[in-house]
């Protein structure tokens, strides 16, 4: 029997999001959270400001944060989720 490999859908380095997320529509993904739960979010990365559009659909709030935000703990926890990573592409 061949073994299949299945295609890493993490989200490592902020390159990566931004890439994902510059495209025509939302980059789908969510954190995997401990005891497996999973925190869903629809990112935008807009290039012209460097700029990110965050929907966090566990509770429909939105956020506009600038790159340095969107790594930083005080704003998100996607930049750790990234660091650990948690952060996949759905």
């Amino acid at each position: 029997m061949v073994k299949q490999q299945t295609k890493d859908k993490r989200i490592k380095t902020i390159e990566q999001l931004k890439e994902l997320a510059k495209r025509d529509s939302d980059l789908d993904c969510y954190i995997l959270l401990n005891g497996g739960l999973r925190s869903s979010k629809c990112i935008r990365y807009y290039p012209d400001d460097n700029s990110f559009y965050v929907l966090n659909l566990i509770d429909d709030s939105e956020q506009e944060l600038t790159e340095t935000q969107i790594l930083d703990k005080a704003y998100t926890n996607i930049g750790e989720a990234m660091e650990k990573g948690c952060l996949i592409k759905d």
